[in-house]
């Protein structure tokens, strides 16, 4: 199960990172297209819009960086934010679903469970 739970961490890690840019991509994309398209309240609410959407992607991706890291060392608090981050991460279909029903099979089962209560 080890091995299993190294899988889950490195995608994490990976799925994050590019959320991270995603998140950077649908900021700067979203207040500029928004900005260009020629209404002021379009501007305005486009840009709002935008932010809190990147806000919203790049906290999740945040998480699931510090928790990936924190699960190549077996601690308790990273399987739960993952737990978590992937509960949310099933409703990107299809590879969040995919990561995501894999982290939390790997992460509920009682292997792993025992060994992260060992540290």
């Amino acid at each position: 199960m080890r091995t299993h739970i190294k899988i889950v961490a490195i995608v994490n890690l990976m799925y994050s990172a590019l959320g991270v840019l995603a998140a950077a991509g649908v900021l700067f994309g979203g207040v500029f297209g928004s900005i260009f398209s020629g209404s002021f309240i379009g501007a305005v609410l486009g840009s709002v819009a935008s932010v809190v959407m990147a806000i919203v992607i790049g906290a999740l991706s945040v998480f699931g960086l510090i928790a990936g890291f924190g699960l190549l060392n077996y601690r308790s608090w990273a399987r739960l934010v993952i737990i978590v981050v992937s509960a949310l991460r099933l409703f990107r279909w299809p590879m969040g679903t995919l990561f995501g029903g894999y982290s939390l099979w790997v992460l509920t089962h009682d292997e792993s469970k025992a060994l992260f209560t060992q540290g």
